[in-house]
């Protein structure tokens, strides 16, 4: 990337970088892990207010069609702020919606400007035309979920808000203490909600957006573990034993820049695939980056709490908020994005 394509996203970056700081944070994180909410009102709508959950989306339709280098870039800040909010899962639900046409404009709009939150989820049909999804980011925050079914002409992803349309909802906690939800979704309530996206051009909307997902949980992961291991390196030049820093230790510098190794190739590969975006290797890249990148986040955050010792595993110590949150994000994607790998 030249220079000046590059000072746009540079100001991006700062800007991202001074907001997750204010609005992020272990602090923030912890609370979080001790049973406070992931999503507020007020912290969503300041998000909004910076244009970020609509960073993928056309000018046409409310956005700033900035593309996914700039998605990524606002994601790895806040992952380097374990900033809480579902803002990956916001930006590229916002890019599948913006393909919606009319239909979807109403929620869209809500979105962009804050006052909703809308996750995707992937349903799987049952023999009894019951649809089932599990694991979506923020269940219990979102105020809607677009819920994909299908293939081919046989596609539709409906809006569903699960108060009005009757649907269960079992919420849990993930190791992060962020929340997750599994949905039941009757066919009565199916066939009631409305249909956003449908048939082979749908499915190629969704696909574009779960690209964007993606790309924006791997670059979060990058902020995150760089975070981490600036943390375990301040560690290391402070804590001493034998008279030195423990930082001077063969052993442990080896080991460190293994993670420095891992973290960097991690951002290249996911930076690289967002430059992808909108090619024939788009989604075998945001694929690649996604699964690169939940491994290296877990390998680098558990690296980071043995650097600390025994004080690391304690649930007191900020190590342990980087290796659950890793956990908690690594994981959303790895069936399907493993499956895309695969060719299928």
């Amino acid at each position: 990337m030249n220079a000046e394509a590059s000072a746009p996203l540079r100001m991006i970056a700062e800007s991202a970088a001074d907001f997750a700081a204010s609005h992020g944070g272990p602090g923030a994180a912890r609370r979080v892990h001790e049973g406070g909410p992931a999503w507020e009102a007020d912290a969503w709508k300041a998000i909004a207010g910076l244009g970020w959950l609509g960073i993928a989306v056309p000018e046409a339709a409310g956005g700033l069609e900035l593309g996914a280098p700039a998605l990524c870039v606002v994601a790895e800040e806040a992952g380097r702020a374990l900033l809480m909010p579902p803002l990956t899962a916001g930006m590229a639900a916002a890019a599948v919606l913006a393909e919606g046409g009319d239909a979807a404009a109403p929620t869209l709009q809500a979105l962009i400007e804050g006052t909703a939150h809308v996750a995707l989820a992937q349903a799987e049909r049952g023999a009894d035309g019951t649809r089932t999804a599990s694991l979506v980011p923020e269940g219990d925050a979102a105020a809607q979920w677009l819920v994909a079914s299908g293939q081919g002409a046989d596609f539709e992803a409906r809006g569903l808000d699960p108060a009005a349309h009757g649907i269960a909802l079992r919420v849990r906690h993930a190791v992060d203490g962020s929340r997750l939800a599994d949905l039941a979704i009757e066919p009565a309530a199916w066939a009631d909600a409305p249909c956003l996206l449908s048939g082979a051009v749908g499915e190629a909307a969704w696909a574009r957006g779960r690209q964007l997902a993606w790309l924006g949980d791997a670059a979060y992961l990058c902020g995150l573990m760089d975070a981490a291991l600036r943390l375990a390196l301040d560690y290391l030049r402070l804590r001493r034993q034998f008279g030195v820093p423990i930082g001077s230790f063969q052993a442990l510098q080896h080991r460190a820049t293994d993670c420095h190794v891992d973290v960097t190739a991690t951002r290249a590969l996911v930076h690289e695939a967002a430059r992808a975006a909108g090619t024939a290797r788009a989604a075998w890249a945001a694929a690649a980056a996604v699964q690169r990148a939940s491994a290296a986040a877990l390998r680098v955050t558990q690296e980071v709490v043995q650097f600390h010792g025994a004080i690391g595993f304690a649930d007191e110590h900020d190590a342990g908020l980087y290796l659950r949150r890793a956990m908690t994000v690594g994981a959303r994607h790895a069936g399907a994005a493993l499956a895309a790998l695969q060719g299928r």
